[in-house]
């Protein structure tokens, strides 16, 4: 940054994370334990429910941080005639 001569204040850092929004329900599974070693079938069960969030938070070099921004699917707001 001193090289090229790139002030704190102009450098910034972007990350995101998704989450599923929605109904949720717990369910039980059994399983093998050589099964649940391969981790191929641990992950959360997902329902029909549910909606996908993604929250984007960014923060500059100088410590400064813009606010965070929910990005969520829209719809076109044309109604079917």
């Amino acid at each position: 940054m001193r090289e090229y001569e790139v002030d704190e204040r102009n450098t910034y850092n972007m990350d995101e994370k998704g989450f599923f929004v929605g109904v949720a329900s717990r369910s039980k599974r059994v399983f093998s334990k050589a099964f649940w070693q391969f981790k191929e079938r641990t992950e959360a069960i997902k329902d029909g429910n549910r909606e996908w969030v993604t929250l984007i938070a960014c923060v500059c070099a100088s410590g400064e941080a813009l606010p965070p921004a929910l990005v969520h699917q829209g719809s076109s707001g044309i109604q079917s005639t």
